[in-house]
């Protein structure tokens, strides 16, 4: 019988390619907190290191049986969560000059039926994806983000913990991102490319 926790990374990946959950769970106690460590330190964000690290595990596991690694395991998952940093970080980058362009033209008054056209759809994206969100989980981030009011005045309000009010706008926002991000895709190709 297998003993998990003290087999090499050699052995449990193995065993990973053969769909082996409890070597997956191995892997994943054995690596978590030092790559959410690493990729905290390297974008000094708690939460995009977790999202980045659950990525990470996540598509180790979807592409298991089809991975080929020619260094070792260790080695591939700290350039991965690199690799993934880096390109959060392109698309902070591009996220932000998209926003100081945006926000340039709305200063010059740059508008165009086009733009007003792509604004219209994105706020019906937003408020679509707003309006699917489970009950609860719209009310908590309806009183965060339209009112205006802090975690711990939601907690107080809704009688519920402040880390359920921290999961709520955090699932709130993976939602809303990648619901925005792909219609903002399908927009720019539809309205700003000839």
């Amino acid at each position: 019988m297998t003993n998990y926790s003290e087999d090499t990374d050699e052995v449990l990946f193995a065993l990973l390619r053969d769909g082996d959950q409890r070597a997956f769970k191995a892997l994943y106690e054995r690596y978590w907190t030092p790559l959410w460590s690493y990729a905290r330190n390297a974008i000094n964000d708690p939460g995009d290191a977790e999202d980045i690290v659950q990525e990470l595990f996540m598509t180790l596991w979807e592409k298991r049986a089809s991975l080929r690694i020619s260094t070792s395991l260790k080695a591939y998952l700290y350039r991965s969560t690199l690799n993934k940093v880096i390109d959060r970080a392109d698309r902070s980058k591009y996220r932000l000059s998209y926003l100081q362009d945006l926000k340039r033209t709305y200063v010059e008054g740059n508008y165009a039926t086009d733009s007003k056209l792509f604004e219209k759809e994105l706020v019906q994206r937003f408020e679509a994806c707003l309006g699917k969100m489970p009950p609860k989980m719209r009310t908590i981030f309806t009183l965060s983000r339209h009112h205006m009011m802090t975690h711990q005045q939601i907690s107080d309000s809704l009688k519920i913990s402040r880390d359920n009010v921290n999961r709520q706008i955090k699932n709130a926002l993976i939602l809303l991102k990648k619901s925005v991000l792909i219609g903002y895709a399908t927009l720019i190709l539809k309205y700003f490319l000839p």
